[in-house]
């Protein structure tokens, strides 16, 4: 009887240690940050230290502190690289987009939370469905909780490949593990899914509403007025100073193309993704109220709030805010990063053409370093951190209770 309660007891200090253990890991008590907070110093030397070997390709990175550049870096590279070389940024083009959608509803000319079929026309419409479309809104789309279920993310079209329409893209989209379909598969704004294909569909609605098309709109709308002078959404290998992409061995790789500038097709400088940052760290009403518009959570995963209106919410900040941006990736090491953080007015942009996310590790440190909080990209590395107090754990409550079952027994 008293060894079954013992082994009892170990079964409850064991799972409640673990529970401990692993709201500990979620909140970073078992990783170490690069550096004491607000030491930038101390974290730009580490990140050098550490990361950039592992730069296969080109590289570039910026890092904005109080609204002010305190880096840029360009080495090691490849090729020569500056402020105004032009990286492809893949998945970062979303958070532009969506921005560009918030200007068209500050305009007036679209609102954020009306059903989509109202800026469709008959060129495409979505596939008839069980579920209420009339509760697919712009703003579901851009946060990817609009029940569409095709996780699209786009293929890699070579330069010889001829380009599909948007509405042949609608019809047929190509992605990168194949062709999928859009269609709704739960109900809207229940919960969160991956869907490239409500870019697509996002692009389609811009066209229907400017009667621009949309590399146009983006132009005219987000990168003039910001001084984004070389973003753009043209095939890379038509422009001059271009970072070339390499593989994640170093190995040189082809130019691509992508067939949805909206959700992957943007190419900008690191000189542009600043433009972009300082203008979003303003101070004026309208500014604030773009932050708080693409902030805002409205996908969840796990419980936790990962996604605002084209925006990746990566950790939360004490006084209610998050640390938002966007990451991209493409074959065959594209990888790309800018994130902000709208309290101090901090940043960072890294960009990479080779070195498989190297941009997404760098920025996920720094997230780590501004919030003191694993951003949730990197959730399973948060989770393993959790193993090795939970093993010692259980050894120190294993060898206790073993202690105290023995003098037990010899009392007897």
């Amino acid at each position: 009887m008293r060894l079954v309660k013992v082994l009892i007891s170990f079964i409850v200090l064991t799972l409640s240690w673990s529970c401990v253990c692993l709201y500990g890991a979620l909140n970073g008590w078992w990783l170490t940050p690069l550096a004491k907070q607000g030491d930038s110093a101390a974290f730009i030397a580490r990140v050098q230290q550490r990361f950039l070997n592992e730069a296969k390709g080109n590289f570039a990175m910026v890092i904005i502190e109080d609204g002010r550049v305190v880096l840029k870096q360009f080495t090691p590279s490849i090729n020569s690289v500056n402020g105004d070389t032009l990286f492809p940024v893949a998945s970062m083009s979303k958070l532009f987009t969506a921005y560009g959608v918030y200007q068209l509803a500050q305009q007036g000319d679209i609102d954020l939370d009306a059903p989509i079929a109202n800026y469709l026309t008959a060129a495409w419409q979505l596939p008839a469905s069980s579920f209420n479309y009339n509760k697919i809104t712009l703003r579901s789309l851009l946060s990817h909780t609009s029940g569409l279920t095709d996780g699209l993310g786009f293929a890699d079209m070579s330069k010889s490949q001829p380009m599909p329409s948007l509405i042949e893209s609608l019809n047929h989209p190509k992605g990168a593990r194949g062709d999928v379909k859009l269609e709704i598969g739960f109900e809207p704004a229940t919960q969160w899914q991956y869907s490239g294909g409500g870019y697509l569909i996002t692009e389609h609605i811009i066209e229907n509403v400017t009667k621009m098309s949309f590399e146009d709109f983006m132009t005219k709308t987000v990168f003039s007025p910001l001084s984004m002078y070389r973003a753009n959404y043209a095939f890379i290998e038509t422009h001059s100073n271009v970072a070339h992409p390499y593989d994640s061995a170093g190995k040189k790789a082809p130019f691509y193309q992508y067939v949805s500038p909206a959700s992957t097709g943007l190419l900008a400088s690191t000189n542009d993704l600043t433009q972009f940052v300082l203008a979003l760290q303003q101070t004026d009403k309208h500014t604030k109220n773009a932050i708080n518009t693409l902030s805002k959570p409205l996908g969840h995963k796990l419980g936790a709030p990962i996604w605002g209106m084209g925006a990746m919410l990566y950790a939360p900040l004490p006084d209610g805010k998050f640390i938002l941006g966007h990451d991209g990736a493409n074959e065959p090491a594209i990888n790309s990063a800018l994130r902000l953080n709208p309290t101090n007015h901090d940043a960072i942009i890294v960009l990479t053409s080779g070195g498989e996310n190297l941009a997404t590790a760098i920025a996920s440190e720094w997230t780590f370093w501004q919030a003191g909080i694993p951003d949730f990209l990197t959730f399973e590395r948060a989770i393993r951190s959790a193993f090795l107090p939970i093993g010692l754990g259980v050894v120190v409550i294993l060898l206790a209770l073993a202690l105290v079952y023995r003098k037990r027994v010899i009392s007897t």
